[in-house]
């Protein structure tokens, strides 16, 4: 199972930095609950809306300090990354710690929840 979630993930980084909307729609629970590193809480929806309209372009994702934690049919991802991009082009730079919660339904494991805070700028 930990493999599983692993190549999902995998799967969901190289989907955000493709814009690759098909993927993020598949991999993301239609439920899905994401709080930003602002505050706000977004629904799939409108996580998916910046990559339809091209608003966010991510130039560049690097991972670091990654943890999976499983209990039973639900996984807990932890991981730290260091973006670089534009969004309504402006440039940004940031540094977020995420955590993600992997749901197994139907033999398909989905994103149910994501959380980013901010850990520095650059």
């Amino acid at each position: 199972m930990e493999s599983k979630v692993l190549k999902l993930e995998e799967q969901l980084v190289a989907a955000i930095l493709n814009s690759d909307v098909a993927v993020l729609d598949k991999l993301l629970h239609d439920k899905l609950v994401f709080v930003n590193h602002l505050g706000m809480t977004l629904t799939k929806a409108e996580d998916l809306a910046p990559h339809i309209s091209h608003d966010l372009k991510i130039n560049s994702l690097a991972i670091s300090d990654r943890h999976l934690h499983l209990f039973g049919d639900t996984a807990v991802v932890v991981v730290t990354k260091e973006i670089k991009g534009s969004y309504l082009n402006q440039l940004f730079e940031s540094k977020l710690k995420f955590t993600r919660v992997w749901k197994l339904h139907a033999q398909d494991w989905k994103v149910i929840a994501v959380s980013s805070v901010p850990l520095q700028a650059f």
